[in-house]
């Protein structure tokens, strides 16, 4: 009966799919669950009613949701969210991604660790895609340059430990521009991710040159992703934490290590800034300028 009842929902997607805008998969970000990324699923809907809308969430409820997006280890919740898509009918035939924050890591991790179903085209929120090196909202708060530069040396010096690298999911992102080795050889996750390793995965680079379109949106006043030009894939200028660099200057670009070159020079990769800090979604926005024009 299941059998039967997989195959009926089978049919009537490809029933519908030379019609109806491809699905969307969305990923909230850290501390955060899937009721907290509605805003996200209902400006979709808004835009096309019909759109098959997957909502990421990792356990049983929101509570649960909310610690994994912390506790669980990067590899682990891609995992996790691989199983549930594959198992989706209605993703067979690909989909696009749209992550929020940690969410944008994340979901890209999916595309490139988990390739079928396809991902079609990417959408990252303020996404510490290159990697983070700093305390969120430090400054802001405590008003404190020089403790805030202690704290994150203090991090620095124990987040590539195995145990802390599985701790917390953003140890594993944890990007120091004061010892590239140390991060290159102890990140269990992003260094990998972004073909920052000697050895280089090809079929890494095969997903994301393979994107229709990815797009990139930054806060010009986020404090939370730190430095936030992450959120575009530039980076500090090693051997120092305070000057950035942008995506074009930096080796993953220019030697092309993850297919972000050939998506610039075939048009295909976008990159957006919005004012405000982090999370500051400007939803009528995403629906006019990203939903319209990638995502359906």
């Amino acid at each position: 009966m299941l059998f039967k009842f997989s195959v009926v929902i089978y049919v009537i997607y490809i029933s519908r799919s030379c019609d109806a805008a491809l699905p969307v998969v969305t990923w909230h970000g850290i501390n955060n669950n899937a009721a907290g990324n509605q805003n996200v699923v209902r400006a979709l809907k808004e835009v096309d009613p019909e759109m098959y809308v997957y909502n990421v969430q990792i356990g049983e409820d929101g509570d649960i949701d909310k610690l994994n997006s912390i506790m669980m280890t990067a590899i682990n919740q891609i995992d996790y969210v691989c199983r549930k898509i594959q198992s989706d009918p209605l993703l067979a035939g690909g989909y696009n991604g749209v992550g929020v924050s940690q969410g944008g890591l994340m979901i890209r991790g999916l595309a490139q660790r988990c390739p079928s179903p396809p991902m079609r085209s990417l959408v990252t929120y303020g996404a510490p895609s290159n990697g983070i090196f700093g305390v969120p909202d430090c400054i802001e708060t405590v008003d404190n340059y020089e403790l805030c530069e202690f704290v994150r040396q203090v991090l620095a010096a124990a987040v590539y430990d195995p145990d802390m690298q599985d701790l917390v999911a953003p140890a594993q992102y944890w990007r120091d521009p004061l010892n590239h080795t140390n991060f290159v050889e102890g990140s269990k996750f992003l260094s990998e991710l972004n073909n920052m390793k000697e050895e280089k995965n090809s079929a890494y680079k095969d997903v994301i040159s393979n994107l229709e379109n990815f797009i990139m949106i930054m806060w010009e006043a986020d404090s939370t992703i730190i430095p936030r030009e992450s959120s575009h894939f530039g980076y500090y200028v090693l051997g120092q934490d305070n000057l950035t660099e942008p995506l074009e200057e930096t080796p993953l670009y220019k030697e092309d290590w993850l297919g972000l070159r050939a998506l610039d020079e075939s048009g295909r990769l976008h990159k957006y800034s919005l004012p405000g800090g982090h999370m500051n979604m400007q939803l009528s926005w995403f629906k006019e300028t990203i939903v319209k024009q990638f995502l359906l």
